[in-house]
């Protein structure tokens, strides 16, 4: 059984197919063995009786329970599940693998009795060898990328993992068919998209000092950025649009648009082939956005596209030169005019706070920055601000260390709270600054409208959403426009709305 954990506020009005879980799966479904997915956003009021109701009924015949854990909020419930597996079955293997497992293994078997081997890296055919050595109960000490704790002296141990090549497999491979209703998987209320999440291409050439890719990738022998071939990506959309009625295609790429010319080769094949499906990519670059001209973007719009999930990160060019992002302020503007020109196509715009040496007036520009893109782009949508996480591996995570004695997360217990909204800058934040990355992070809710933007409006929980934001903008339009952060109860109220929300609503209206 492979198991997607329960996600915090993000989980409430985003879920997308949990494609690692179909990978991780792939090996395991080549040599027959019988796969079950459990995915527990599908019920965010009552996964934990479920989830125990259905092991308890099979786990006499359960092999081993797979968890797929991202560093943050899903690690509690991942707790949960491991602690809940050994209630049931103390003799059942409990596995952990996904980002966390990938970057910060050892934090999972150290003194936690509820996981027994963690997969890190590229985990398909370290995972079906694991399995196969489970089933019969040989020695699984060699295979690649395995952590576990030997079992007299309970010291952790581990085979390096291959990660000299990307891991890459057929589309023809992946067990699709695990998933038996795809409509239950989307984002907002937008109930008439069936979203698949897919890549185009593979890597990240690029050294941004706040990310974790440089590191993931640097055992990489050769190109950090591999695009897969066109007509297989192109065949890969029209295989799910026919088998699994996906009118919604997301590239989860780290940068789609390294080459321009592979993005549209990929326009004219899908033309081509007549397919008619909406696209969106998470990877765009404001140095590429510079070099489209506005026939490819038209192209894109032409072929589907509505919406780029874009790194503008910063308003400062002292701060987009330390995170190497290869562009200068003036150059976010410039793009944004430019997509301005395109209206089929959202330009959505990432932002990243608390980077170490950000200054109060950085964070000032910064909010300057997402009002005059605003102002400029009224159909931009300026993403929630990522709170920068100090990374093992990363050029920053150095320089916390060197000059601030940061130190990183030593218990799971402590690795829950490190999330894309959480707070790790006291030891190089004022509390002024702290304030005014709270008033960024609600005024990135509303001063876009993106309320407006993205949903219908058609059940009662975003109705009431709407209403709220209909009420509340002129609010933080001011508070924004003139940075006023003083007497900021809105962002105590905002803490205790994200608490419950999980417990009483899920995506596509329903409540």
């Amino acid at each position: 059984m492979l198991i997607y954990p329960a996600l915090g506020m993000s989980g409430t009005f985003v879920r997308h197919v949990p494609i690692g879980l179909l990978y991780a799966a792939i090996g395991l479904v080549q040599k027959k063995y019988d796969v079950e997915i459990f995915d527990c956003r599908l019920y965010p009021q009552n996964w934990r009786e479920i989830l125990q109701s259905k092991l308890s009924e099979i786990a006499k015949n359960i092999l081993a329970v797979g968890v797929s854990v991202m560093s943050g909020t899903p690690i509690k419930s991942a707790i949960e599940i491991g602690r809940m597996v050994k209630s049931i079955d103390p003799e059942i293997i409990n596995i952990w693998g996904g980002p966390h497992a990938t970057f910060f293994p050892e934090s999972i078997l150290e003194n936690n009795w509820y996981c027994d081997i963690v997969v890190s890296k590229n985990a398909v055919s370290s995972f079906q060898q694991l399995a196969t050595a489970l089933l019969e109960n040989s020695c699984y000490s060699n295979i690649p990328g395995i952590f576990y704790k030997h079992m007299t002296s309970k010291e952790i141990r581990s085979t390096p993992a291959d990660c000299s090549t990307f891991e890459f497999y057929d589309y023809r491979e992946i067990p699709y068919h695990l998933i038996s209703d795809y409509s239950l998987y989307g984002q907002l209320d937008q109930k008439d998209k069936i979203i698949f999440p897919m890549y185009s291409a593979l890597g990240c050439p690029y050294r941004c000092s706040f990310c974790s890719s440089p590191a993931e990738y640097n055992q990489i022998v050769g190109p950090k950025w591999v695009p897969l071939p066109v007509k297989e990506v192109v065949d890969h959309i029209a295989y799910v649009v026919r088998k699994y009625r996906a009118n919604y295609i997301y590239f989860i790429d780290n940068d789609s648009f390294v080459d321009l010319k592979h993005v549209e080769a990929i326009m004219d094949e899908i033309e081509r082939q007549g397919i008619r499906v909406k696209l969106g990519f998470r990877g765009a670059r404001i140095n590429e956005i510079k070099k489209m001209t506005h026939e490819f973007i038209e192209k894109l719009s032409r072929c589907g596209t509505d919406i780029l999930h874009i790194g503008a990160e910063s308003g400062s060019d002292r701060i987009l030169d330390l995170i190497k992002k290869n562009c200068t302020v003036d150059d976010i503007i410039e793009c944004n005019r430019k997509l301005a020109q395109h209206t089929k196509i959202i330009a959505a715009y990432n932002f990243i706070m608390g980077v170490p040496t950000e200054t109060y007036e950085d964070l000032v520009a910064t909010k300057d920055l997402m009002l005059k893109l605003i102002r400029e782009n009224p159909q931009c949508l300026i993403f929630t601000p990522n709170k920068f996480r100090p990374l093992p591996g990363t050029e920053l995570f150095s320089l916390v260390v060197n000059t601030w004695g940061y130190k990183s997360p030593q218990t799971l217990e402590e690795w829950v709270q490190v999330e894309a909204e959480g707070d790790y800058s006291d030891l190089w934040y004022t509390q002024k600054m702290k304030r005014y990355c709270d008033l960024l992070l609600i005024g990135s809710y509303f001063i876009d409208k993106k309320i407006f933007k993205v949903t219908s409006g058609g059940s009662l929980f975003y109705r009431l959403l709407r209403l709220i934001a209909r009420i509340y903008y002129p609010i933080i339009f001011l508070r924004m426009y003139f940075s006023i952060d003083c007497f900021f109860i809105e962002h105590k109220m905002y803490k205790l709305i994200k608490e419950l929300m999980p417990r009483f609503t899920s995506i596509k209206g329903n409540t």
